[in-house]
């Protein structure tokens, strides 16, 4: 076992770490620029089994945001970082559009999402919320609260309890 300087933070770390106990770095990017492989993996890189981080930031820029950010690793690896961009992609993202398991941004595709359109499992939409809990000016989903609301439970001035126009222009929307 050799120590190597950790690259964020210039702390001496063990060879084997998959990253830095300090900061939390992924180390096995340092590895495999070196040629060395992950320890109990053959060749170079990460392996199914080990735990590996990923991050991608593409170079174009729009209104200063990366283009495309992904942020991808267990937590305990890469700590709590959101990728941050006009597409962000990871557990946390931020941007105009977001996909991850919590997703911030105009329109957010995730497990809990908030945005001008959100889907996931909690929606939480201020013009459109569509998932099992959502929420906005028209919501789908199991719960459903919203001006127009559309569910198994449907709280809202419009649902297709209390309005039977809300009703009737489905019908016309998806006919027979």
């Amino acid at each position: 076992m050799a120590l190597i300087r950790c690259p964020e933070c210039q702390r001496e770390v063990s060879d084997r770490a998959n990253a830095c106990p300090g900061c939390g770095h992924p180390l096995w990017e340092s590895r495999m620029r070196a040629g060395l492989r992950q320890p109990g993996v053959q060749g170079p890189g990460p392996g199914p089994d080990s735990a590996s981080a990923y991050e991608y930031r593409s170079k174009r820029t729009i209104f200063g945001l990366p283009l495309i950010h992904i942020v991808y690793g267990p937590t305990w690896l890469v700590g709590l970082r959101p990728a941050r961009g006009f597409i962000a992609i990871g557990n946390v993202a931020i941007g105009v559009v977001a996909i991850g398991g919590f997703g911030l941004g105009l329109f957010a595709l995730s497990g809990i999402g908030l945005g001008l359109i959100s889907i996931g499992g909690i929606a939480l939409g201020i013009g459109a919320g569509i998932g099992g809990i959502a929420t906005g000016y028209l919501a789908v989903g199991g719960l459903a609260i919203g001006i127009y609301a559309i569910g198994g439970l449907g709280i809202g001035v419009h649902t297709l309890a209390n309005d039977p126009q809300l009703l009737e222009s489905l019908r016309k929307l998806f006919p027979r």
